[in-house]
């Protein structure tokens, strides 16, 4: 045979094998999904909105078109403009199962893929609401307002070096855990995984809100708080209490918020439940459990010193400078200053070296909450309150953070944290509060103005002293039972608990 018929033959034994093959490579090849989360066949999809935007992609190049139903009934699918092979449809759904349909026709093959979409409106585990980017309108709700998040309107993320960027945000609904903080405390919740996919941070703070159960009594409402799990597992000691202001009409509370400089972290409203043996009917420190209880359950407060074994609460024990200073920061949600050494030359990094009898030998080592950790120390805390201009140090440079507090120091302390208006007029103020306690003669003048003011405010009251007059005992030293409960006028007044 010539050579030239050869290559002939050899030419259309190559036209024949690529004809026959083009059908199998003329096959679409989808990619679906939902939210960014691929689809496949067969899967269940639990989703809490009503209409979700369908995106689906032809890997292969092949498909000119695909066609979409939702029970049924066919689905207009829109072409993405500038990305060819993709579209995307907007699926209205009814509330249970929805069967999907996503199918395309290449030259000769089809690609199908089956699967359902569940729209629930009630939080069930394995749910998941994401967002693609912060909206501008400051809220985010999610799972029929189950969890909310707001923040400031037109806020920004921004990455670890302080640097603007945009990121999505997903909701998950957890299974209930199979541990717990301590015997004390129970699970009021779902609980919530907020997630990211990089670590990111709000510019300015913001608020979550969780729904708790409403079979809770208002009666227990104000022993609820939000506790965040960086993994899950609440009964270790990495985790911590955000706390929050109940809402018991709408069974919600609400609490600061902040991402964790992680990119996943767990949230859930714990109820606690104690009773400490110093606030019994016959204890002098019963008067106070009202409002000592819910200033222990949002992680403001707690039994001390840490190493105690005799469950009582230490309500009677005189409170010293530095544990009065914490609680009224925390209470108050000042941010702390992220100094590491003070300008106070008594006040140390942990508790221990400032006063370890009052906190306890073992507070650094001991487990669960505490109101000082790696991240939040005494010296921040003092000097966040004197930046503030709450407290003041001595001339020496000192801030005596051992030294328990005097009523009237306490007054002069609690009206620069309610930022109460004074009387200029101090010989006015010792006149008026002449008319109100049996020992007014024995108030420092620098501390008459503060003492009416909070006198006025309700944030603080007097002592009995016999035939139905009060007394203030200016020089007697503050109780912790005392102190806390100030503290919990004024967080209440301002509508932080």
């Amino acid at each position: 045979m010539p050579r030239w018929k050869s290559w002939v033959v050899v030419l259309a034994i190559l036209m024949t094998v690529v004809l026959f093959a083009q059908p199998a490579l003329a096959a679409p090849k989808l990619v679906v999904s939902i939210g960014g989360n691929t689809v496949n066949t067969k899967d269940a999809k639990l989703v809490s909105s009503k209409t979700v935007t369908l995106s689906v992609y032809d890997s292969n190049g092949e498909a000119p078109s695909v066609n979409i139903t939702v029970n049924n009934k066919k689905v207009a699918a829109k072409s993405v403009t500038g990305q060819v092979y993709n579209w995307q449809a907007n699926l209205s759904l009814t509330t249970g199962a929805n069967n999907v349909t996503v199918s395309a026709n290449g030259l000769n093959n089809t690609d199908t893929v089956n699967f359902k979409i569940m729209y629930v409106t009630t939080p069930v585990p394995g749910l998941t609401y994401d967002v693609p980017s912060l909206p501008a309108s400051g809220k985010i709700e999610a799972f029929n307002r189950t969890v909310t998040l707001t923040y400031p309107r037109g806020d920004i993320l921004v990455d670890g070096s302080g640097q603007i960027t945009d990121s999505s945000i997903a909701f998950t609904v957890y299974d209930p855990p199979t541990t717990r903080p301590d015997n004390y405390h129970f699970l009021a919740s779902q609980v919530i995984q907020i997630s990211v996919p990089q670590v990111v941070y709000l510019l300015q703070p913001g608020q979550l809100t969780l729904s708790y159960d409403p079979n809770i009594t208002a009666a227990l409402a104000d022993q609820l708080a939000i506790w965040y799990s960086p993994d899950n597992d609440w009964s270790d000691n990495d985790n911590y209490i955000l706390g929050g202001r109940t809402d018991a009409r709408n069974h919600t509370v609400t609490a600061p918020f902040q991402f964790n400089g992680k990119t996943e972290g767990y949230y859930a409203v714990f109820l606690a439940d104690r009773i400490f043996g110093d606030f019994t009917s016959q204890s002098e420190a019963a008067w106070a459990y009202s409002s000592v209880m819910p200033m222990w359950a949002k992680g403001l407060v707690e039994p001390l010193p840490i190493d105690r074994t005799d469950n009582n609460f230490g309500a009677g024990n005189n409170i010293n400078r530095l544990e009065f200073t914490t609680i009224l920061i925390k209470g108050l949600g000042l941010p702390l200053i992220e100094k590491t050494s003070s300008v106070f030359s008594d006040v140390d990094v942990t508790p221990e070296g400032n006063d370890g009898s009052y906190f306890g030998s073992n507070y650094s080592s001991a487990n669960g909450f505490k109101i000082y950790d790696q991240s939040h120390t005494p010296v921040q805390y003092a000097e966040t309150a004197a930046r503030y201009g709450i407290i003041a140090g001595y001339p020496e440079g000192t801030f005596k953070p051992a030294n328990s507090l005097t009523r009237q120091e306490a007054a002069v302390i609690l009206a620069r944290a309610a930022n109460l208006k004074l009387l200029s007029d101090g010989d006015k103020a010792k006149t008026d509060l002449e008319r109100i306690f049996t020992d007014a003669s024995a108030i420092q003048p620098w501390a008459a103005p503060s003492i009416l003011a909070a006198y006025r405010a309700k944030l603080i009251a007097g002592l009995p002293d016999g035939n139905k007059k009060v007394k203030f005992d200016p020089d007697g030293y503050l109780s912790r039972a005392q102190a806390i409960t100030m503290v919990y006028r004024l967080l209440e007044k301002q509508k932080k608990i």
